[in-house]
């Protein structure tokens, strides 16, 4: 009669079941990464100018910031200088990309018939594009 004991199957189960553990882990989730941003935010996020207004009452300045995600310490990065803007509606707004003239500085020539979508792109710190959006009414 073979008198082997039972926890011998055990020694080959008991490292494939480590082995899965290490390799899943516990369920939880890495930290954030905190120092790339994920998008670009807008300031304001939203603008009204009336195109038959003298200057400055047909133009919103917008300006643009990295937002780093949710979970990292709330951080209002500087504002961007180097983004790119544009406009849904080029027949009734323009948008300037030169920076300290016009830079994000979106001019009604025209009243738009709806939200004209302004848009800031450029790269992250990974060299990622990101963007963000705002909203510009033109009376």
């Amino acid at each position: 009669m073979n008198h082997r004991p039972r926890y011998t199957s055990c020694r080959f189960f008991l490292p494939l079941l480590c082995l899965i553990i290490i390799t899943v882990g516990c369920g939880g989730t890495a930290p954030p990464d905190c120092s790339t941003a994920l998008s670009i935010g807008i300031l304001p996020s939203s603008g009204t100018a009336d195109h038959l207004a003298a200057p400055p009452g047909n133009k919103v300045s917008f300006v643009g910031f990295d937002v780093f995600p949710p979970a990292c310490p709330p951080t209002l990065g500087p504002i961007r200088p180097d983004l790119h803007w544009t406009v849904s509606d080029t027949a009734n707004v323009t948008i300037g990309n030169t920076v300290n003239v016009d830079n994000g500085v979106a001019t009604c020539v025209n009243a738009a018939p709806g939200t004209v979508t302004v848009t800031a792109t450029g790269p992250n710190q990974r060299g990622t594009t990101i963007s963000g959006t705002a909203a510009l009414t033109c009376h």
